[in-house]
């Protein structure tokens, strides 16, 4: 009879890393479900299969844990672009990037981060640990684009901010309102009138436009 293979431990470093990952994913299940302030740490704990002792013990506070979500969804969402880069191909011109933004920001995820950065109008510890790294992310996500683009962090913020919070307004929108077909036409229009605005897809074609409207 063939001995049963031994079993994996697993090491201290390995179950935290678990025990915080089902954490973040319970709470980006639980925005969904419930919205933020529906998120309770006791419900999160709860779809996460922990006590809520033990999850203090990973994050002190549930706004630690709200700023930790920020920054997971955001190197998750990163990866998700670099993926569909390679599988299709798209992401290699500007005007690609409202289609290639809207695939990813518009998920469960990408939602929960939007509803998070909302809550810190209103919640100063969480606006205390949530803004500075949002602004580390789009610092970031700036040098990726500047990389792959070129232009100054200027030029690359402005470009950046256009299409990032069209298409998290637009998710908004894909959420309270009918038609959706509509919704995605939206983003494809973005993207066409980037295109016609910079048909090389390269940053620095932005910037003449920009300054003309400013001097104008």
């Amino acid at each position: 009879m063939d001995r049963a293979a031994p079993r994996v431990r697993r090491t201290q470093e390995e179950r935290t890393a678990q025990t915080r990952l089902a954490l973040i994913e319970a709470t980006i299940a639980s925005i969904g479900d419930h919205g933020y302030t529906g998120a309770s740490t006791t419900l999160i704990a709860q779809r996460a299969g922990v006590s809520r002792g033990a999850m203090l013990h990973h994050f002190a506070t549930r706004a630690a844990l709200m700023a930790q979500v920020v920054r997971h969804v955001f190197n998750s969402e990163m990866a998700e672009y670099e993926a569909t880069r390679v599988r299709t191909g798209m992401g290699d011109n500007l005007f690609d990037w409202p289609s290639l933004l809207w695939s990813v920001l518009s998920r469960p995820p990408g939602m929960a981060v939007l509803e998070i950065l909302q809550a810190t109008r209103s919640d100063p510890e969480l606006a205390e640990l949530v803004v500075p790294m949002q602004e580390e992310v789009e610092h970031s996500a700036l040098t990726v684009m500047r990389g792959a683009f070129g232009g100054d962090e200027a030029l690359a913020r402005t470009v950046m901010r256009l299409m990032v919070w069209s298409v998290r307004g637009l998710s908004i929108a894909d959420r309270y309102l009918p038609h959706r077909a509509e919704t995605e036409h939206a983003i494809l229009l973005l993207g066409e009138m980037m295109r016609l605005a910079v048909p090389d897809g390269r940053m620095e074609k932005m910037r003449a436009l920009i300054e003309g409207k400013t001097k104008g």
